[in-house]
C-alpha cells in the first residue's frame, strides 16, 4: 500500500511541477512591459554628447559607443530603445541590414531595453527615391527576422517629408499583414490629415522649445484623434530637467509612452489587465491538461486502474487500487479533489 500511495503522490506531483513551469512562462511573457507604458530617450544631445539611439545598428559606430548609449538609457530608467533598420544620412550613421543583428537585438533585450524598430529614416534621399515595393520588401525581411525581438514598428521618421498620406496608409496596411505588433506613424511637428488613419499608435513630435501651454496643446490635439499616443519627440536632450518634466506631463494627460525622457513610471501600462485576462480565459484548460498529463503518466507507468467522468460543466479523474482488504485512491476534478480510502471486512 505504501508503494501505491507513493506512486499516486509522485504522479500528481507532476501536476504541480507542470503548473509552476506554466505560470513562470506565462508571467515572463505577459508581465513584462509592452509598448504601452514604454519609456525611451532616443535623443541625447548636450554639451557632453551628441547621441541618437536610432544609430545603434549603424556600421559607423562601434561596440564601445553602443555600450555607452545602453548605459545612458538604463540610467534614465528606460524600458525601450528606438533603432533604425535603414538610414542613408552620413551624419547619423549609415544603417544597412547585417547578419549579426539578431545577436545585437538579443543583447538589448537581455539588458532590459526592448527595441522599437523605425523602418525608414529622414534625410535619406537615396532611400526615399526607391519605390514602395522596395520598402515593403525591406519591412518583410525585418518582420521575418526580428518580430519576436521587438515590441513594435514605426513606418518611418518624419514620413511626411518623403511620402504622401496615401503612401503611408499603403505602407502601414502592408506591414500589418505581416505582423501583429503595433505599427506607428511619426511626422514632422503636429498632426496632418490622413497620415494616422490606419496606424495603431501615433508617435507624436510636438516640436522643440515649446512652453508648457504650447506643449499641452500639441498633446491634446493628438489625443483628440482617439488613438494611443506615444509622445516621442519634444526635446533634444532626454536627460534634461525640462524634457523629463514634459514627459511627466504627457503621461498625466493620457499618453501611453514617451521618447525623450520622463520621471514618472505610470504612463498607460496595461500588463496587469493582460495578465488577469489571460489567466481567467485559460485557467480551466491549464488545470485540465496538467491533470491529464499526471494521470496518463501514472496509468502508463504503474498500470493503475483509471476512472473518468465528464459533463459539459465538470470533469473527474480517478486512480484507485485495491491492496488486500484496503482500497486507496485519489480523485481530481474541477469541482473537487480528494483522497479516498475503503476497508472491507
Amino acid at each position: 500500500m505504501n508503494e501505491y500511495i507513493k506512486d499516486c503522490i509522485k504522479s500528481f506531483g507532476i501536476v504541480l511541477l507542470y503548473l509552476c513551469i506554466l505560470f513562470v512562462v506565462m508571467y515572463a511573457s505577459i508581465a513584462r512591459s509592452d509598448i504601452f507604458g514604454s519609456r525611451a530617450s532616443f535623443l541625447l544631445h548636450n554639451d557632453l554628447r551628441n547621441w541618437m539611439s536610432l544609430s545603434y545598428l549603424s556600421m559607423d559606430v562601434d561596440d564601445a559607443w553602443r555600450r555607452r548609449v545602453e548605459n545612458a538609457l538604463i540610467n534614465q530608467g528606460d524600458t525601450h530603445i528606438y533603432i533604425y533598420s535603414q538610414n542613408g544620412d552620413d551624419g547619423i550613421g549609415n544603417v544597412v541590414p547585417q547578419s549579426d543583428w539578431e545577436l545585437r537585438l538579443d543583447h538589448l533585450n537581455s539588458r532590459g531595453l526592448r527595441p522599437v524598430m523605425w523602418l525608414m529614416a529622414d534625410d535619406s534621399p537615396n532611400l526615399a527615391s526607391k519605390p514602395l515595393s522596395y520598402h515593403k520588401s525591406h519591412n518583410s525581411e525585418m518582420v521575418q527576422r526580428f518580430d519576436n525581438k521587438v515590441d513594435g514598428y514605426v513606418i518611418g521618421l518624419e514620413v511626411d517629408e518623403y511620402w504622401s498620406a496615401a503612401q503611408v496608409r499603403e505602407m502601414v496596411a502592408d506591414l500589418k499583414t505581416k505582423t501583429n505588433k503595433p505599427v506607428g506613424v511619426h511626422l514632422t511637428p503636429g498632426i496632418k490629415p490622413g497620415y494616422f488613419d490606419n496606424a495603431d499608435i501615433i508617435y507624436l513630435q510636438t516640436g522643440f522649445d515649446l512652453n508648457e501651454s504650447q506643449f499641452r496643446a500639441k498633446v491634446t490635439e493628438a489625443l483628440s484623434l482617439g488613438k494611443p499616443v506615444i509622445v516621442s519627440e519634444y526635446h533634444m536632450d532626454s536627460s534634461s530637467t525640462v524634457a523629463k518634466r514634459y514627459g511627466d506631463i504627457a503621461c498625466k494627460m493620457g499618453a501611453v509612452g514617451t521618447g525623450n525622457g520622463r520621471n514618472v513610471h505610470p504612463c498607460g501600462q496595461r500588463e496587469i489587465a493582460l495578465k488577469k485576462e489571460w489567466y481567467k480565459e485559460y485557467q480551466k484548460e491549464i488545470l485540465g491538461i496538467g491533470a491529464a498529463l499526471a494521470t496518463l503518466y501514472a496509468v502508463s507507468r504503474y498500470d493503475l486502474p483509471l476512472t473518468m467522468k465528464a459533463t459539459e460543466d465538470s470533469y473527474q479523474i480517478g486512480l484507485q487500487k485495491q491492496i488486500g482488504n484496503h482500497t486507496v485512491g485519489i480523485e481530481y476534478g474541477n469541482m473537487r479533489s480528494m483522497l479516498t480510502y475503503g476497508f472491507r471486512f
